[in-house]
């Protein structure tokens, strides 16, 4: 294979500065460009001790004797000119000067075009700071390169030194946090569509005194519900990432919220909803129905705390909603607790519930209490006649004491049926005859089940 060398173009000075002009018009730094070539006009016979001097000032222009001036422009717009003083003895210029010098004004006629357009774009970034330090929030742009553009004071100070992380969110939207300052800083990035594609444009926004008001409601609610001997719940939900994470679904949230229910970001990961005169079952089925919101939120989690159970003040129900949190579905799932002395009767209960309902097993009375005091379970099913220990009714009872709302389930073997006395007789219980119909379980279960 042979590789063939690029054809060589042969051109006078004059149409090689011509190319270059229009090759390098970006060029900016005019002063030092002009010292290089007078330097290397230096050692060129023709122009030996000419000095070449740049005038960019327009205004009142002179072209004194003895001295070639040539003007600059870009189209109709004057830049300044360009003069050569012979130095030395006294000699004329020839032809092959002039077109030397011609070729070299279109050059630097070029460069000084590119060097007014970056002052306008300097004036006029100063110009658009201005205008962006209007905003109530920090506003950032950022180059393909990562480089900062331009940014309003407040993004500048909350920025720092650092960086937005705009690398993170290449594959679209994103969010991200930052601590500057004592602040909570919360940020959004959005690459600009062509043709100013690569673009990064960047807001952020000061999470601080939301984040305040939220905990200082939560306080404040916490107290009232001790003074009144009252019910309240708290709850925070997070997310996986931020690049659709919950703080997003901020407006979704409080319009799906009831009387006595306020959320607001606790950081940029999570968000907090207080819940007051709520607590125990209606608590776990307020987050079921709020699931919604945030539908399609990956790694979706949830702690969740209520006074009495998990604390007496606010730092303690605060410390417990972040210390015990889970999937949010699991969390919320509701739950069933099986009770019957018969262990193949609570095997044959997890399997008929288990796909719609977490089951909890019991055979003893005092695990059973245990469970009730220490877990959360929207329904009971309890064997009604014991021959050990308490019997159904009773358990059912303690069941009702503990966790107000639970659902009631009865499993007898007795025929006929109770009387319809004590707690079966209830509105709301359900009996269950032995042996079982299993298609009857499962599908009443649902229905009593459902929120």
């Amino acid at each position: 294979m042979t590789l063939l060398a690029p054809p060589t173009v042969t051109m006078d000075g004059p149409s090689a500065l011509r190319a270059l002009a229009r090759a390098f018009a970006h060029l900016g730094d005019f002063d030092r460009f002009v010292a290089g070539l007078q330097s290397a006009l230096d050692r060129s016979a023709p122009f030996a001790r000419t000095t070449l001097a740049l005038d960019r000032g327009v205004a009142g222009e002179h072209f004194p004797a003895g001295t070639m001036s040539l003007p600059l422009g870009s189209g109709p717009r004057p830049l300044g000119h360009l003069q050569a003083v012979p130095g030395g003895e006294n000699r004329q210029f020839g032809a092959e000067d002039l077109h030397l010098l011609a070729g070299l004004a279109d050059f630097l006629s070029a460069a000084l075009a590119a060097s007014a357009q970056l002052e306008a774009a300097g004036q006029n970034r100063e110009l658009l700071r201005f205008l962006l330090n209007q905003s109530p929030v920090g506003l950032a742009a950022f180059g393909a390169d990562r480089s900062l553009l331009v940014a309003n004071d407040l993004a500048r100070r909350w920025l720092g030194e650092a960086r937005a992380p705009l690398d993170d969110f290449e594959k679209g939207p994103g969010g991200f946090h930052l601590r500057a300052g004592g602040k909570l800083i919360f940020g959004e990035a959005r690459r600009m569509p062509a043709p100013c594609e690569g673009i990064w444009m960047v807001a952020l926004h000061d999470l601080t005194t939301e984040q305040a008001r939220l905990l200082e409601l939560m306080r404040r609610e916490t107290y009232r519900a001790l003074a009144q001997k009252g019910k309240f719940g708290f709850a925070l939900i997070e997310g996986a990432g931020m690049a659709d994470g919950v703080l997003r679904r901020l407006p979704d949230l409080r319009a799906a919220l009831t009387l006595g229910e306020t959320c607001g970001p606790y950081d940029a990961h999570r968000v907090g909803i207080v819940f007051s005169e709520v607590n125990g079952l209606a608590l776990r089925a307020r987050l079921r129905k709020l699931r919604a919101v945030f539908a399609d939120v990956a790694g979706l989690r949830v702690g969740h705390s209520e006074l009495g159970r998990n604390g007496a003040n606010p730092e303690g129900l605060l410390e417990a909603a972040l210390q015990v949190t889970a999937p949010y579905d699991e969390a919320v799932r509701s739950a069933v607790l099986v009770h019957d002395e018969n262990p193949a009767v609570t095997d044959t209960f997890a399997l008929l519930l288990g796909r719609d309902f977490k089951v909890v097993k019991s055979s003893q009375a005092s695990r059973t209490r245990e469970l009730l005091e220490q877990g959360m379970y929207e329904g009971f099913v309890a064997e009604l006649e014991s021959r050990n220990g308490p019997d159904g009714a009773e358990l059912m009872s303690y069941a009702r004491s503990k966790l107000p709302g639970i659902r009631p389930f009865f499993l007898t073997a007795r025929h006929p049926l109770p009387d319809g006395g004590g707690e079966t007789g209830k509105e709301d219980a359900v009996v269950f005859e032995k042996p079982f119909d299993v298609s009857a379980i499962t599908q009443i279960v649902r229905e009593k089940m459902a929120d």
